[in-house]
């Protein structure tokens, strides 16, 4: 395996694809750390700044138990070159619904997420991971409850 090949335009864009779907289904963690580095993952939230697979395990863990009926579209993929990997410019449409006890309904969420994605390749696999994660912005949509 040769780590030092830059990811591919297509592997960048069939790993965000797979992310959101496995958001969307809400998989176990465990099948979404083999999309994230093992080592140096750092993720940027709105509500948190995480570092390491275990604190991203237990951020996960309370997002699938918070949101449901998810649904993440892709708008744009954009990678360029970065020593090391790609950096990547995603922007992501997430609707999704929440409860916040005791309140009667649930509320409709929607907002444009605009992310900076740092990928490379695994020394260890050899496979497309994201080391950074950050949320740039969020842009609500129109009716869409607060956070």
């Amino acid at each position: 395996m040769n780590v030092a090949v830059r990811p591919t335009n297509q592997e960048v864009r069939e790993l965000a694809e797979v992310w959101y779907m496995k958001l969307d289904e809400h998989a176990p963690a465990g099948e979404l750390l083999p999309l994230v580095d093992e080592d140096e993952l750092h993720l940027k939230l709105p509500e948190a700044t995480l570092r390491g697979r275990s604190a991203f395990v237990e951020w996960y863990d309370g997002v699938i138990r918070r949101f449901f009926d998810e649904v993440h579209t892709i708008r744009e993929v954009a990678a360029a070159p970065v020593h090391g990997g790609v950096q990547v410019k995603v922007v992501v449409n997430w609707q999704a619904r929440v409860w916040n006890p005791p309140a009667a309904k649930s509320e409709w969420l929607g907002f444009d997420a605009y992310q900076t994605w740092i990928v490379k390749r695994s020394e260890r696999t050899g496979r497309v991971v994201i080391t950074d994660y950050v949320v740039d912005e969020l842009r609500p949509m129109a009716g869409s409850a607060a956070l």
